[in-house]
Parts: C-alpha cells; structure tokens; sequence
C-alpha cells in the first residue's frame, strides 16, 4: 500500500483540547470535515497534512474533523505528486489535481459517511490511484523505505553503501527530497514508534519501548524526547492518553 497508517482527528464541539504535535516527516492525506452545532456536516475539502518537521500545538476549531491516511515519504511524490518539503507544515487544500479527481467518490460520500467508511474508501482510491504509478527507486526513496524498515536504526554511511553511492551525495539527495537530514528522520522515526507504542498501554514498559524503538537504552529516549518535545515520554504519554477520544493514530 502506499501509506503505511491511519489516524483520526474530532474535535470537540465545545473548547476543544488543544494537543503537541510529534515532528515527522511523512505527508498524510486527509478528508477535512468541519460541522454545525447540530452535528451536520457544512464542509468537506481534500487537504494535506504535514510534515511538520519541530514539534507545535496544534488547536483544532470546535467540531473540525481529519480523517486520514499517512503516506509513505518514499512514494508520495512519485506516486500522487506530494513531495514532503513542498507540503511542510499547516493542512492545505493545495492537493494535486488527478489525486481530488480520483477522490471524487469519497468526498461525495464525506458527508453521511462513518469514519471507518471514509478511511476505507480512502484507501482504495489511493491504491486504485497508485496502480497506475511507477514506484520510485531514487537512492533517496529507497533510503527512506529503509529507515522505516529498520525504525531509524540504520547510519547514513551504511545505507550509502548499501545504495552504491557517496555518503555526501545520499545526505544531500535525501534532503531535497524530504526537507530533513538522513539523521533527523531516523530520530523522528523513533520517536512515532516509541509514541506509538506507548499508546496501547496505560502502564508503558519504557525500558523495552526503548529499546524496541530503536533507542540504546531508556535515558537515551528520555533525552530524545527533551530534545524533540520539551517533555518527557511520561508526560507526552499522559497527554496523548488523555486525547485518545479525539486523536487516534494506532490504526493499521
């Protein structure tokens, strides 16, 4: 497939929370939906979300919804046109052309349909709309396709090598494409796994977490995580929890 998650966005109707922002480099696809006080859909748009590449806040408006799909990096451009350095930050309505048309039967269903629904529609216009992609196989591309693989646990050196070219020329390949270094990519990388993971339980074990993520050793993560977020992977872990009505990512 070419996106590799699913995450949800509904806002409250009334002083939605407000909630930080893992940075990322991975555009994601989304039905935008905003609603009235009775619960009725007014609005519907195609937009794109992210990358988004230091950690923000993100305030939705009362009854905003984003339902949507996270697009592999590595794939993205080639595929549906979304390059993730051109498409950093803020949601926009600035999708490609060919990609709202082949969308068209999920917007016009937007309205009335579940969230499940819409995800599931989503997904298959997307796969019926990469089918007609060739796959890219840039050094770039296959560099971020193994990051995701390894989790970020693999130096630039080696995936170079890997790759048959220059160290030097992989780094600067990989960050036009993206907009980030090789290095910070696979700290992001940890950090959603780790997010992640955390997620499932109200008692994380965070010394395997750790270590699962990528990390090589719990301090390491914490430092991480301080860096990153200004937070402990406690304290992000409590906020997320308290969000999971409204903000929900572990769907495969």
């Amino acid at each position: 497939a070419p996106f590799d998650l699913a995450w949800t966005s509904l806002a409250a109707a009334q002083n939605p929370a407000a909630h930080q922002l893992l940075p990322h480099g991975e555009p994601s696809l989304a039905i935008f939906r905003k609603r009235d006080s009775r619960g009725e859909v007014t609005q519907v748009r195609l937009v794109v979300c992210g990358p988004f590449w230091r950690t923000g806040i993100y305030q939705p408006a009362p009854c905003d919804e984003l339902i949507a799909l996270r697009l592999k990096p590595e794939t993205s451009a080639a595929i549906f046109g979304i390059a993730p350095k051109e498409y950093a930050e803020d949601p926009t309505d600035e999708v490609p052309a060919a990609l709202k048309c082949a969308c068209a039967a999920t917007l016009r269903a937007a309205p009335h349909a579940l969230e499940d629904e819409l995800l599931r529609l989503l997904a298959q216009d997307l796969r019926r709309f990469a089918l007609k992609a060739e796959t890219s196989t840039t050094p770039e591309a296959v560099a971020a396709m193994l990051l995701r693989q390894r989790k970020g646990c693999i130096k630039s050196i080696d995936l170079a090598v890997v790759l048959d070219v220059s160290d030097r020329h992989l780094r600067r390949r990989f960050k036009d494409h993206l907009g980030c270094s090789l290095k910070t990519y696979a700290r992001y990388l940890q950090l959603t796994e780790a997010s992640l993971a955390a997620e499932k339980s109200a008692q994380p074990a965070w010394a395997q977490i750790a270590l699962d993520a990528g990390f090589h050793d719990q301090p390491h993560m914490i430092n991480a995580f301080k860096a990153e977020l200004g937070v402990t992977p406690r304290a992000f872990h409590r906020e997320r929890r308290a969000l999971s009505g409204f903000c929900n990512t572990p769907k495969a």
